[in-house]
């Protein structure tokens, strides 16, 4: 097994299952139809970069889904995909725009959202 699959398949296994650090989240491709599918999700508030120091960004959250067509998204579409999960944990799901990737390999997508 090459490298790149080690990569998708602990994505899949560890950090995607809801049994250790992910949770349900319903993605919605642009022009697509829904589905439920497991996020990895920082709800922290994002601290922006270079001169914008000391500022904080909110209304925004980061998530990390797998880079895949079954369990997550073979693509991404930057201001037309919605995603829809709580902005709280516990809390009642919102709907989220795909504002930007942030990264992306084998295994994963790293996205940022914004309400």
């Amino acid at each position: 097994m090459a490298f790149k699959d080690n990569l998708a398949q602990d994505a899949a296994e560890t950090f995607l299952n809801s049994d250790e650090f992910a949770e349900e989240i319903t993605y919605t491709p642009k022009g697509g139809s829904a589905k439920v599918i497991k996020a990895l999700v920082n709800r922290k508030r994002i601290d922006p970069a270079y001169e914008d120091a000391g500022r904080v960004l909110i209304n925004q959250c980061e998530i990390f889904i797998a880079n895949d067509e079954t369990s997550g998204a073979a693509s991404i579409n930057k201001g037309g995909d919605i995603v829809s999960l709580a902005e709280v944990v516990g809390g009642g799901a919102i709907d989220w725009v795909v504002a930007d990737i942030l990264g992306q390999d084998e295994g994963v997508w790293h996205l940022l959202l914004q309400k």
